[in-house]
Protein backbone atom coordinates (compact mmCIF):
# COMPACT_ATOMS: atom_id res chain seq x y z
CA UNK A 1 0.00 0.00 0.00
CA UNK A 2 2.74 2.53 0.48
CA UNK A 3 4.30 2.23 -2.75
CA UNK A 4 1.01 3.67 -4.17
CA UNK A 5 1.42 6.51 -1.71
CA UNK A 6 5.19 6.99 -2.95
CA UNK A 7 3.78 6.54 -6.50
CA UNK A 8 0.94 9.18 -5.90
CA UNK A 9 3.38 10.98 -4.07
CA UNK A 10 5.92 11.16 -7.22
CA UNK A 11 2.95 12.06 -9.45
CA UNK A 12 1.52 15.04 -7.40
CA UNK A 13 5.38 16.35 -6.83
CA UNK A 14 6.17 16.68 -10.80
CA UNK A 15 2.34 18.21 -11.42
CA UNK A 16 2.35 20.49 -9.07
CA UNK A 17 6.11 21.77 -10.16
CA UNK A 18 5.05 21.50 -14.22
CA UNK A 19 2.40 23.77 -12.79
CA UNK A 20 4.56 26.31 -10.75
CA UNK A 21 6.51 26.42 -13.87
CA UNK A 22 4.31 27.57 -16.08
CA UNK A 23 2.38 29.62 -13.44
CA UNK A 24 5.80 31.61 -12.95
CA UNK A 25 6.90 31.96 -16.21
CA UNK A 26 2.95 32.74 -17.71
CA UNK A 27 2.07 35.15 -14.93
CA UNK A 28 3.94 38.11 -15.05
CA UNK A 29 3.22 37.81 -19.06
CA UNK A 30 -0.37 37.77 -18.47
CA UNK A 31 -0.60 40.64 -16.21
CA UNK A 32 1.78 42.89 -17.90
CA UNK A 33 3.55 41.50 -20.95
CA UNK A 34 4.08 43.57 -24.03
CA UNK A 35 2.90 42.50 -27.70
CA UNK A 36 5.59 43.31 -30.33
CA UNK A 37 6.66 42.12 -33.33
CA UNK A 38 9.88 40.02 -33.89
CA UNK A 39 11.39 38.83 -36.99
CA UNK A 40 12.97 35.61 -37.89
CA UNK A 41 16.36 35.39 -38.40
CA UNK A 42 16.94 31.64 -38.70
CA UNK A 43 14.84 28.36 -39.23
CA UNK A 44 16.93 25.21 -38.02
CA UNK A 45 15.94 21.58 -38.37
CA UNK A 46 15.76 19.51 -35.27
CA UNK A 47 14.32 15.88 -34.67
CA UNK A 48 10.70 17.25 -33.46
CA UNK A 49 10.90 19.24 -36.70
CA UNK A 50 11.83 23.32 -37.41
CA UNK A 51 13.05 25.54 -34.56
CA UNK A 52 13.13 29.39 -35.38
CA UNK A 53 15.41 32.33 -34.10
CA UNK A 54 13.37 34.91 -32.89
CA UNK A 55 15.10 38.99 -32.59
CA UNK A 56 12.56 41.62 -31.16
CA UNK A 57 13.48 45.13 -29.40
CA UNK A 58 11.72 45.66 -26.38
CA UNK A 59 11.00 49.46 -25.74
CA UNK A 60 14.42 50.91 -24.36
CA UNK A 61 16.45 47.94 -24.44
CA UNK A 62 18.97 46.58 -27.06
CA UNK A 63 17.71 43.68 -29.53
CA UNK A 64 17.37 39.75 -27.39
CA UNK A 65 16.89 36.48 -29.54
CA UNK A 66 14.15 34.25 -28.27
CA UNK A 67 14.45 30.44 -29.61
CA UNK A 68 11.17 28.59 -30.19
CA UNK A 69 9.77 24.84 -31.42
CA UNK A 70 9.77 22.24 -32.66
CA UNK A 71 7.18 23.07 -35.13
CA UNK A 72 5.87 20.71 -37.61
CA UNK A 73 5.17 23.67 -39.96
CA UNK A 74 7.41 26.89 -39.01
CA UNK A 75 4.70 29.61 -38.48
CA UNK A 76 7.34 32.18 -40.56
CA UNK A 77 10.09 32.11 -42.89
CA UNK A 78 13.25 33.87 -42.56
CA UNK A 79 12.86 37.88 -42.97
CA UNK A 80 8.94 37.15 -41.92
CA UNK A 81 7.25 38.85 -38.66
CA UNK A 82 5.53 37.24 -35.99
CA UNK A 83 3.85 38.46 -32.54
CA UNK A 84 5.59 38.01 -29.57
CA UNK A 85 5.16 39.19 -25.88
CA UNK A 86 7.65 40.12 -23.36
CA UNK A 87 7.51 41.30 -20.07
CA UNK A 88 8.73 45.17 -20.04
CA UNK A 89 10.55 44.11 -16.50
CA UNK A 90 12.42 41.31 -17.41
CA UNK A 91 12.61 41.61 -21.31
CA UNK A 92 14.48 38.39 -21.63
CA UNK A 93 11.10 36.68 -20.30
CA UNK A 94 9.02 36.32 -23.86
CA UNK A 95 6.50 33.68 -25.13
CA UNK A 96 4.47 33.21 -28.51
CA UNK A 97 1.02 34.71 -27.78
CA UNK A 98 -1.01 31.30 -28.73
CA UNK A 99 1.61 29.08 -26.31
CA UNK A 100 0.45 31.12 -23.07
CA UNK A 101 -2.50 29.93 -21.57
CA UNK A 102 -5.92 32.33 -21.45
CA UNK A 103 -5.20 32.64 -17.60
CA UNK A 104 -3.93 31.56 -14.64
CA UNK A 105 -7.01 30.27 -12.78
CA UNK A 106 -6.36 26.64 -13.82
CA UNK A 107 -2.99 26.54 -12.80
CA UNK A 108 -3.88 27.94 -9.60
CA UNK A 109 -6.33 25.26 -8.81
CA UNK A 110 -3.72 22.69 -10.02
CA UNK A 111 -1.23 23.32 -7.90
CA UNK A 112 -3.24 23.91 -4.53
CA UNK A 113 -4.75 20.25 -5.77
CA UNK A 114 -1.62 18.59 -6.44
CA UNK A 115 0.17 20.26 -3.48
CA UNK A 116 -2.78 19.13 -1.16
CA UNK A 117 -2.38 15.52 -2.37
CA UNK A 118 1.35 15.73 -1.97
CA UNK A 119 0.98 16.88 1.53
CA UNK A 120 -1.67 13.89 2.53
CA UNK A 121 0.68 11.49 0.42
CA UNK A 122 3.54 12.56 2.46
CA UNK A 123 1.87 12.73 5.89
CA UNK A 124 0.76 9.25 5.55
CA UNK A 125 4.25 7.92 5.01
CA UNK A 126 5.63 9.39 7.70
CA UNK A 127 2.87 8.19 10.09
CA UNK A 128 3.18 5.00 8.14
CA UNK A 129 6.73 4.90 9.16
CA UNK A 130 6.40 6.52 12.49
CA UNK A 131 4.02 3.59 13.46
Amino acid sequence: MSGWVFLVAVVALVVFCVALGIYAHASPLLKRGVRHSAVCVDVGQVAGGSMILLEYTPVGSPARRYTVGPFVFPPVRVGGRIDVIYDPKRPQEVSLPDRLPRGTRGLVVTSVVSGAVLAACVLRIVLAVQG
